[in-house]
């Protein structure tokens, strides 16, 4: 597998895409200091002073989830949905720069988007391509009685590295039963294809 293989996996990249618009990588966004005073609209339409030095931020999961932005059906994972270009690369499946728009950057905005964003992009889809090539993927137990319709994921952050064999103990939600280990990912059951 090549570079330029991987930029014909045009479909592939709408699915990624798909992905991080609904788990972005930065889901509580990035903090930046404002360079100059400047206003914005309050919530009853009136001009708000935002003086310089303010620090704002800019909150991926709402918007990337926002049906203003993304239409009606935002809460659904649809990787055929209506992308800008500078979302997807003008179509051309993968590039070496951070695809953002003002309404999307998984990866934060320039100039200080994250540093590891092409390597990951890259290596997003040389795992995906073995992975999908010898397994198909079913959830575990633990997903059985959610319900696909209401269920938004679990937002921890990467916020550094975790012990992957033994994670945190966490309190379960009302009605989810016991206290269990912080989840670390997602809860699937590779299956061998013959």
């Amino acid at each position: 597998m090549t570079y330029k293989d991987l930029a014909n996996l045009k479909f592939m990249t709408k699915c990624i895409m798909e992905t991080l618009r609904l788990w972005p990588a930065v889901a509580n966004g990035t903090f930046r200091e404002i360079q100059f005073d400047d206003y914005i609209k309050g919530p009853d339409g009136k001009d708000v002073l935002i003086p310089k030095g303010t620090y704002c931020r800019v909150i991926n999961w709402s918007r990337h989830r926002n049906p203003e932005l993304w239409g009606a059906d935002s809460n659904e994972f649809n990787p055929d949905r209506e992308w800008q270009d500078t979302e997807i690369w003008n179509g051309e499946g993968l590039r070496a720069y951070n695809p953002a728009s003002e309404r999307f950057s998984p990866f934060t905005f320039q100039p200080r988007d994250c540093i590891g964003k092409n390597f990951a992009h890259m290596e997003m889809r040389a795992i995906l391509c073995y992975l999908l090539r010898d397994f198909s993927f079913e959830l575990t137990d633990e997903y059985s009685g959610v319900d696909p319709e209401t269920f938004q994921g679990v937002n921890y952050g990467t916020m550094g590295p975790q012990d992957l064999t033994q994670p945190e103990m966490v309190e379960s939600l009302p009605g989810w039963g016991p206290p269990r280990r912080k989840p670390t990912g997602l809860f699937v059951k590779p299956l061998p294809r013959k």
